[in-house]
């Protein structure tokens, strides 16, 4: 391979994940104000109103949950969805266990309120065999999907379903708040920018999935999941999204949820879901061609860019390791990598290790630990060592 063309994969490489990392949110909020001030002039010239408007006839809601061993949450979370601000008549919830081995399946049996729909399937299924089971048995119009281990604000569902008075709304994401054993950790860096690029992403009609923990579709709108999808709640949405229909983020609608403490316990968890976010890539193309040209931007720069990032990152350092044979700058460049990359993991071994980061460095043994997983993940989803069933992590 020639020198120039090892000079551009370096290069290359890099500047793709430093955008994907640093320089997408401020694209994407230059972006956004245009659109926005586009949208403002049009409503100026059309006279068309443009808010939600929330005073229509509220809709029949299902939520469906699927559970497996979730015995530590499962009263509680029937407790809060009773206690949920919205009319008795109009909520059902459909609540799965899946072949759980503990107490979980027990505790559902228990439940005597009509509101309340348990199924305790015996075998162990996966989770998506088990949200279509529950979608199927759905006679609802609006279907919300949920997890066992988040609970709603009181007045959530109110504010998903408003979004649904406007006819071109397909679905709508709501918000999670996680929680930490000292209570709110919203000052999470990476979590606060995921939510700004979430807020600004649905500006432009890019918005990008749902968020599992709190989010609703239109029933009839449903598409039945492989039995081995482990990104269910990014497939569901996008489904739609390649259907043409609007996704909304709805922020106001929030969920809370404890976060892992534990680096090496979310790192387990990113594994999986890096392993769905590559299968949802190989089997889902047309995310990229049937959807907007809002979402196809977002989709590669936010989501395409950063599961690939680890494999840039070494292309890059391979093509800098080469071209460093021969120019001194670029064997210093190749060096700058490698020691990046090692301290970053030594940060990552000492926070699996039980040692407590100052904030800033909590961020490079994160990325590191972010990255690690994807590559991970990859070599797992080509190799088919993973299937559909439940991997039990704090979240």
């Amino acid at each position: 391979m020639g020198i120039l063309a090892l000079q551009v994969i370096a290069l290359l490489c890099i500047a793709a994940v430093v955008y994907s990392y640093v320089l997408y949110p401020f694209v994407l909020a230059s972006v956004a104000a245009v659109v926005q001030t586009l949208r403002d002039a049009g409503y100026v010239f059309r006279k068309r109103e443009r808010r939600v408007r929330g005073d229509s006839e509220l809709p029949a809601v299902a939520v469906v949950i699927s559970a497996f061993n979730e015995e530590r949450h499962i009263r509680q979370r029937v407790d809060n969805l009773l206690a949920l601000d919205y009319p008795p008549h109009l909520l059902k919830a459909y609540i799965g266990s899946d072949g759980s081995r503990d107490a979980t399946g027990a505790i559902l049996s228990a439940c005597t309120d009509p509101r309340i729909a348990a199924f305790v399937f015996e075998q162990n299924r996966g989770k998506a065999n088990v949200l279509n089971d529950l979608v199927g048995r759905v006679k609802e119009p609006i279907v919300v999907f949920s997890d066992a281990n988040t609970f709603f604000d009181r007045g959530a569902l109110r504010k998903l379903v408003a979004h649904f008075s406007d006819a071109r709304v397909g679905g709508v994401s709501g918000e999670l708040r996680l929680l930490g054993s000292d209570g709110d950790n919203q000052d999470s860096l990476y979590w606060r920018v995921e939510q700004f690029l979430k807020f600004f992403e649905a500006r432009i009609g890019g918005l990008l999935g749902a968020n599992g923990a709190i989010y609703a579709i239109r029933r009839s709108l449903w598409q039945p999941l492989a039995a081995d999808t482990i990104c269910d709640d990014f497939c569901v949405a996008m489904n739609i999204s390649a259907g043409r229909h609007r996704l909304v983020y709805e922020p106001a609608a929030w969920a809370e949820e404890e976060t892992p403490q534990d680096i090496g316990d979310e790192y387990g968890r990113r594994v999986r879901i890096g392993i769905g976010n590559f299968q949802a890539l190989v089997r889902h193309p047309e995310y990229l061609w049937r959807t907007s040209a809002g979402t196809a931007f977002t989709y590669v720069s936010h989501k395409v860019l950063r599961w690939i990032a680890p494999h840039l990152l070494i292309a890059a350092l391979l093509a800098s390791l080469a071209l460093g044979v021969q120019s001194p700058a670029w064997g210093v460049f190749a060096g700058l990598q490698l020691v990046a990359y090692v301290a970053a993991a030594g940060l990552y071994a000492l926070s699996k290790g039980g040692h407590s980061l100052p904030s800033i460095l909590r961020i490079p043994a994160f990325l590191f630990a972010l990255n690690w997983a994807f590559l991970v993940a990859s070599k797992r989803f080509l190799s088919g060592q993973y299937s559909g069933s439940w991997r039990r992590t704090s979240r």
